[in-house]
C-alpha cells in the first residue's frame, strides 16, 4: 500500500463558493487524487462520507473505477478512505449498507486491477475499545455476506477501522480506548503493528470550547504515542480541520503554526474550504507542504503535572463556554437554517431518517478534574436544553454572521480564572500548550462586531461575550488587532446589513422587503459572501 498519506480530501460542506451535487462528487475526488503534475490537487487520500450524508452507496465503487480508468491503482498510488455511519447515532441499516458498498467497491476494483481498493473505514463519535470491536465483527460478517454470493473472496479483517474520536473526554482517555480494542484483539491472536486515528477538531470545539478543544487534541495526540511505545503498535494520528481557527485553522499561511502546534499528526484533513475559497494554487500548496512536515515525527513529550493542568485548564474552558453555549443555541439553530448547504446532507429533525448530535455530558469533563469547587460548578450547569444541536460547520457559520466568531465564546472569562488561580504562569503554560491561540484570535477578531446579535440573541450571552473579548485583549494584549478589525469594510457592511433582515425573520422588526422570500435570498447572498471573504463559510 501506499505510505500513510498526509493529505485526506474531505467532503465537508465548509466552503461558500459553490453547491457539490453528489453526481459530482465522484469527478471532484478524482480531481482532489490526481497528481499536480497531471492536473489535479496532488491529495493522497480521499474520505468518501456516507455519515450524516445523502451519498449513494455506489459512489465508492465510481471514484475506484474512474481512477483505475486513469492509471491511479487505489491502495497503491492513493487510498479510498469512507467514513460510515455509527449505528449509535443513524440507523443501523444506514451503516450496513455503507459497509456492503465498500464490500462492492473492492469486488469490482478486483475484477479491473486483481487487487483490493479499500483497506480501511472511519468509524465517527467512537467512546470505548468495544465499541470497535462490535464494529469489526459487523465489518466482517458483510464481508462473510459478499463471500457468499461473490466469487471472488476477501479475508475476514482485510478491512480496518479507523476510530474517529470526538468528544472532549473521550479524547482525553484515547489510549484507554486503544488499549481495550487492543488486548481484545490479543485475546484472539491478532496482533496489531499500526493503528491509524482520527481526532477531531471541529466537534469537540462546537461541544466543548475552543481552547478544552485543542487542549485535549493535544492531550490525545501526546497519549496515543505514549500507548505506541508502551505497546509496540505505530499509531498514526489523523487531524480532522477545517480552514477557520475554530475548526482548526489550516490555511496556507497558518500551516507552519499549525503543523508545530499538533506536532506528531500524520495526516491532515483538506476540507472544502480550502479547496474551493481559497486559491487551487493555496490548496496545492498546502498539499505539497504537507509531504514535507518536519513535525510529523512527534518529539516532545508531556509530564503527568503538564497533562493534569491541561485537564483542568478543560474544565474551566467548558464551564465558561458551555454557560454561553446553552444560552445561544435555540437562536443559533434558527439561524443556522439560513446558511447554505453545500452538500447534500440528511435532516437533522426526527423523521427515522436522520442524523442526531447531543449536548455535551459535563459528568464527563467534571471527573476529569481534580479542583472539587470547579467540580461542582459544571455539574451545576443545567443542559436540559429542548434542542436540535447543530453540525459545526452550520453552528460556526451560524456564530460568524451574528458578528460572534465562536473562537472568544468563554475564552476571555477562562483566562481570567486560570490568571486568578495560576498566575501568570498559568497563562504562560497555556500559550506553551497551544501556541496557536494569538494567532487564531488575531484571525477571528477581523470578524467581530458585537452590536449585530443586540436583540437577536439572549442579551446576557451577548454580555457574557463581551466581557470575554474585553478579557482577551487585556489578558492577552490584543487591542490593537481589535482596532484594527474594521479594516474590511466591505464585510462589516455586509454583516451590519443582515441585521435588519434577520430582526424581521424572527418578528422583531417590521419588513424592510414586502417580500420574505426576496429578503431570505438576499441574507444567504451575503452569507456566502462574507464566507468567501473569510476563506470558508464555516
Amino acid at each position: 500500500m501506499i505510505k500513510t498519506p498526509t493529505s485526506m480530501a474531505t467532503q465537508h460542506p465548509d466552503n461558500a463558493d459553490r453547491y457539490i451535487a453528489i453526481q459530482n462528487e465522484p469527478e471532484e475526488a478524482i480531481h482532489a487524487l490526481t497528481s499536480i503534475e497531471f492536473g489535479g490537487l496532488g491529495i493522497e487520500e480521499i474520505m468518501v462520507d456516507f455519515e450524516g450524508k445523502l451519498t449513494p452507496y455506489h459512489q465508492t465503487s465510481q471514484i475506484a473505477i474512474g481512477l483505475i480508468n486513469k492509471g491511479i491503482i487505489p491502495g497503491e498510488n492513493v487510498r479510498i478512505t469512507p467514513r460510515i455511519p455509527n449505528a449509535k447515532k443513524e440507523p443501523i441499516f444506514r451503516q450496513l449498507m455503507s459497509i456492503m458498498s465498500l464490500v462492492e467497491t473492492n469486488i469490482l476494483a478486483y475484477k479491473m486491477m486483481g487487487k483490493q481498493a479499500i483497506f480501511e473505514t472511519i468509524v465517527p463519535m467512537i467512546e470505548n475499545g468495544h465499541e470497535l470491536i462490535q464494529l469489526q465483527e459487523r465489518i466482517n460478517s458483510v464481508i462473510e455476506l459478499g463471500n457468499k454470493n461473490y466469487d471472488i473472496q476477501f479475508p475476514l479483517d482485510c478491512i480496518k477501522i479507523i476510530p474517529l474520536v470526538e468528544s472532549v473526554p473521550a479524547l482525553v482517555r484515547v489510549d484507554e480506548i486503544m488499549d481495550e480494542y487492543h488486548q481484545n484483539l490479543l485475546k484472539k491472536g491478532i496482533k496489531l503493528t499500526e493503528i491509524r486515528i482520527m481526532f477531531a477538531k471541529s466537534d469537540s470545539a462546537m461541544s466543548y470550547g475552543l481552547i478544552s478543544s485543542v487542549l485535549s487534541v493535544l492531550i490525545a495526540i501526546d497519549k496515543s504515542y505514549k500507548w505506541s511505545k508502551k505497546n509496540n503498535v505505530e499509531v498514526l494520528p489523523i487531524l480532522g480541520c477545517g480552514s477557520l481557527p475554530f475548526r482548526g485553522h489550516l490555511t496556507e499561511a497558518n500551516l507552519e503554526n499549525l503543523l508545530k502546534n499538533y506536532a506528531g499528526i500524520a495526516t491532515f484533513t483538506i476540507q472544502s474550504g480550502l479547496r474551493y475559497d481559497h486559491s487551487e494554487s493555496s490548496a496545492k500548496s498546502v498539499v505539497e507542504k504537507l509531504k514535507n512536515n518536519k513535525y510529523r515525527e512527534r518529539t516532545k513529550s508531556y509530564k503527568t503535572t503538564d497533562l493534569e493542568l491541561m485537564q483542568e485548564f478543560i474544565g474551566i474552558g467548558t464551564k465558561y463556554y458551555m454557560e454561553t453555549f446553552l444560552k445561544v443555541i435555540n437562536s443559533i439553530e434558527w439561524i443556522g437554517k439560513f446558511i447554505p448547504k453545500n452538500r447534500d446532507r440528511l435532516s437533522s429533525t426526527k423523521t427515522g431518517l436522520e442524523y442526531i448530535r447531543e449536548i455535551a455530558c459535563l459528568k464527563e469533563v467534571a471527573d476529569l478534574v481534580r479542583d472539587e469547587a470547579l467540580k461542582k460548578e459544571l455539574l451545576a450547569i443545567n443542559t436540559d436544553v429542548s434542542c436540535s444541536v447543530p453540525r459545526a460547520i452550520s453552528y460556526t457559520a451560524a456564530m460568524y454572521t451574528l458578528g460572534l466568531p465562536p473562537e472568544f465564546i468563554g475564552t476571555g472569562r477562562c483566562l481570567n480564572e486560570i490568571q486568578t488561580k495560576y498566575g501568570k504562569e498559568g497563562i504562560n503554560k497555556l500559550l506553551e500548550f497551544y501556541p496557536q491561540l494569538l494567532d487564531d484570535l488575531k484571525f477571528a477578531s477581523k470578524f467581530v462586531n458585537t452590536k449585530v446579535s443586540k436583540g437577536i440573541i439572549n442579551e446576557e450571552s451577548r454580555q457574557e461575550y463581551m466581557e470575554d473579548i474585553d478579557l482577551v485583549c487585556k489578558l492577552l494584549n490584543l487591542q490593537s488587532e481589535f482596532d484594527e478589525a474594521n479594516e474590511d469594510e466591505f464585510y462589516h457592511t455586509l454583516l451590519k446589513s443582515i441585521r435588519p433582515i434577520l430582526l424581521h425573520l424572527t418578528g422583531k422588526q417590521d419588513d424592510l422587503i414586502s417580500d420574505s422570500e426576496e429578503e431570505i435570498k438576499i441574507l444567504n447572498e451575503w452569507i456566502v459572501k462574507m464566507g468567501k471573504i473569510r476563506g470558508s463559510l464555516g
